[in-house]
């Protein structure tokens, strides 16, 4: 393909480029000024799905109603007032505008993985990165000038990163929203950033912390683990097992004297059950060994098994208790 036409472009967004011709317009985007062309085409593309699906029988009401009060004398109003009665309306259209045009432009520069419950995605970034997303977790990088600076990822969830190290050193962040960027050249490692805390864990190489609101850094070694929480405290402990941090990408779970509330607020996270223990010795009986588990279900099912539970469910809503 010697050259980028519209309909080369309008194939990539539709999905239905080849591998070679994705490639191509990869690389033809580095050129700044080829990317109006790009945004012109997707906007038109986008423009074509359907978005939004008709609610006919309301809008056949609405119109019929419509219609009858036409047929009754209209009394007579201001302009003025009239006008300034739609002002309300011209201002909350200009906010849904913005607001369209905003998230557009997001779109446009992002590029973005979100994982459902249950659900674990393997991802290959632009310069050759791998990460692995655990379940209800979201990954987002820009489409364009990746390579070009500095190798920046937000994170919200869980994800395993093995990145690879470049010819002239750029470094690559993952940030957080919790002001703590995770800097590294090339190493493999697991955030965990969910409303409960932040968590770093090094297999491989070397990772630089970066604590924006304190000013400090921390330099991790292969089995740191660092752990910051929702209140800005922090902790560095040693991990023996670190690759045991990342089994859920193997559909695994390794609990070391976990607590099963601890499990039932990882369900919670990756599987969307909302799980509650009445006994606080149950909630706080520790759990060991390694359980295989493809989704909530399987997890639920071993747990009743090893620790004999009683399983009350009603949907994703579930109560513990022990059996008598």
């Amino acid at each position: 393909m010697q050259s980028i036409t519209r309909v080369h472009l309008m194939d990539y967004h539709a999905g239905r480029a080849t591998p070679l011709q994705a490639r191509l317009i990869e690389e033809w985007l580095q050129q700044p000024e080829n990317r109006t062309l790009f945004y012109e085409t997707l906007h038109a593309w986008e423009s074509q799905q359907l978005q939004y699906v008709a609610d006919t029988e309301t809008a056949l009401e609405r119109y019929q109603l419509f219609m009858q009060q036409g047929n009754q004398p209209m009394e007579a109003k201001p302009v003025s007032r009239r006008l300034w009665s739609w002002k309300p309306w011209f201002a909350a259209a200009g906010v849904l505008l913005l607001c369209s045009g905003w998230l557009f432009r997001d779109s446009l520069q992002y590029k973005t993985y979100q994982t459902q419950y249950s659900q674990v995605l393997a991802v290959e970034l632009p310069d050759g990165s791998h990460v692995t997303l655990n379940a209800n977790s979201t990954l987002k990088y820009p489409r364009f000038d990746f390579g070009s600076g500095p190798r920046n990822v937000r994170l919200t969830g869980e994800a395993r990163f093995s990145v690879v190290h470049t010819k002239d050193h750029r470094r690559f962040v993952v940030k957080t929203d919790r002001n703590l960027d995770v800097e590294v050249l090339g190493t493999e490692f697991v955030v965990f950033n969910r409303e409960r805390g932040t968590r770093v864990v090094l297999m491989q190489g070397k990772v630089q912390l970066n604590f924006q609101k304190q000013g400090r850094t921390l330099t991790m070694k292969p089995g740191d683990q660092v752990t910051l929480t929702p209140v800005g405290s922090f902790a560095l402990t040693k991990q023996p097992k670190p690759e045991e941090v990342a089994a859920w990408t193997q559909h695994r779970y390794v609990f070391a004297d976990t607590k099963l509330c601890e499990i039932a607020q990882l369900m919670k996270e990756n599987y969307g059950y909302e799980v509650r223990i009445p006994n606080q010795n149950l909630a706080q009986r520790m759990v060991s060994g390694t359980f295989n588990a493809k989704d909530g279900n399987e997890l639920l099912n071993a747990l009743q098994l090893v620790l004999n539970l009683q399983v009350e469910r009603v949907g994703k809503h579930i109560i513990l208790t022990e059996k008598n």
